[in-house]
């Protein structure tokens, strides 16, 4: 159930990755503005009237340092717009990405109302390793690794913990580095177009990534549910100690209890006391 709902989502993400760098979507939510777009970043303008300000650069530094200023903010606006375009195409599968990475079903109860976060275990198929001198090597059908044991949460995670990001406001360069005449504006324009494209192209990286570390992290806790009911992990074990009332004459705790995890799951070795996976 889990892997076909996942394989599924995957689908939907590696389209959105690819959505026209064209088009800018509308926001679908008001406390999130929309960053400002390729256009307008191209046709900023000078905050001061023209003549006010002296550059006091020589015209080969000056060009070199607008250069660089049209790339960076093409690259940040780039990022930014695309990072918005993405968080609003999530927003509006919320609700499917709610079902498919449902962190909470996985959670494990502890003492007190609180949570234990499982194991995530990685899996290799067919992994192997070979000595640096070349004179040995180690073959594993199967190689099952934890990555991060068990943990007490309050609160199960989300996957918008992963994939919503915002760069905060772009800030455009000072006067001294903004187009003067025509032929400042034409290398402005290209220039801001050029880092635009980078920015866009690593925002789509930067998803991918994100993508993957919350389907290897939502796959590696589903897989450690998996491994427990066949007996090749162990769980994990919390106690409670009731401590009644502490503190101090600041601070009064009443019916204060420390929870703590006493045993962390560890893979079982003993393949007799395995068993078969349910179908």
């Amino acid at each position: 159930m889990y892997r076909l709902s996942l394989h599924i989502f995957l689908g939907l993400a590696f389209a959105l990755t690819f959505v026209n760098a064209g088009m800018v979507l509308a926001s679908d939510k008001k406390d999130l503005a929309p960053p400002m777009s390729l256009r307008e970043l191209q046709n900023i303008e000078k905050e001061s009237p023209l003549g006010e300000e002296e550059t006091g650069l020589p015209l080969d530094i000056r060009r070199d340092a607008i250069k660089e200023a049209a790339i960076s903010l093409g690259a940040r606006g780039g990022l930014a717009w695309k990072s918005y375009d993405i968080r609003q195409e999530l927003e509006r599968r919320s609700r499917s990405l709610d079902k498919v990475f449902n962190f909470r079903q996985l959670l494990i109860a502890a003492p007190s109302g609180l949570l234990i976060e499982p194991p995530i275990i990685s899996e290799s198929i067919n992994d192997m390793l070979i000595e640096s001198d070349g004179q040995q090597a180690a073959v594993s059908d199967r190689m099952y690794n934890i990555i991060n044991n068990a943990r007490i949460v309050s609160t199960a995670r989300t996957w918008r913990t992963y994939l919503e990001r915002d760069w905060g406001e772009v800030i455009p360069p000072p006067d001294v580095l903004r187009p003067e005449d025509e032929e400042e504006r034409a290398l402005w324009t290209e220039l801001v177009s050029k880092g635009w494209e980078e920015g866009v192209r690593q925002a789509d990286e930067i998803f991918q990534d994100d993508l993957n570390m919350l389907t290897a992290d939502f796959e590696g806790m589903i897989r450690y549910r998996t491994l427990l009911t066949q007996g090749m992990v162990s769980q994990p074990y919390a106690l409670q100690v009731d401590r009644g009332i502490t503190g101090d004459g600041n601070e009064m705790r009443i019916g204060d209890r420390a929870i703590q995890i006493t045993g962390v799951p560890e893979l079982m070795t003993g393949s007799n006391e395995w068993q078969p996976a349910n179908r």
